[in-house]
């Protein structure tokens, strides 16, 4: 039955764990399930997390604060966020954060630079970059 939740899109083991429990799985049952599906390749948290870190980088920039709680709300333990987290902001949050800033201004127009600023500034921090990160751009920004 595992195999087949896995058929739809990758899910980490605390996600199938949890889809096993819903299904009314017993949980040595589904233990034994995913112990097999992970040795065999077909489960892996490491190649999710990657993956799915890399796909929201792309296509919604966001600090690693942010990125770090929702691999975590999908079951990723703490220290492999932490490891993925790494790879993936080897050049600091500042550039990621600089291109969500970019398409943030361009949707703004021309607002008066005030309250470009401040709304440019609650889109960062709701995007989880650092107070930091966000500062810098901003007073760089004016």
């Amino acid at each position: 039955m595992g195999v087949l939740f896995l058929t739809v899109r990758d899910r980490t083991r605390a996600e199938l764990a949890r889809l096993l429990a819903v299904k009314g799985f017993a949980r040595a049952d589904s233990q034994v399930a995913l112990d097999r599906l992970q040795g065999e390749g077909y489960l892996n948290d490491r190649r999710l997390a990657t993956a799915w870190a890399r796909s929201r980088l792309r296509t919604k920039p966001m600090g690693p604060y942010r990125l770090g709680k929702e691999l975590e709300a999908k079951g990723v333990e703490e220290q492999l966020v932490r490891e993925v987290l790494v790879g993936l902001y080897e050049e600091g949050e500042e550039p990621v954060a600089r291109r969500a800033m970019t398409g943030k201004l361009s949707a703004l127009g021309r607002l008066p630079t005030s309250a470009r600023t401040l709304r440019v500034g609650r889109f960062l921090h709701r995007r989880g970059f650092s107070s930091e990160i966000i500062w810098r751009l901003l007073h760089e920004e004016q």
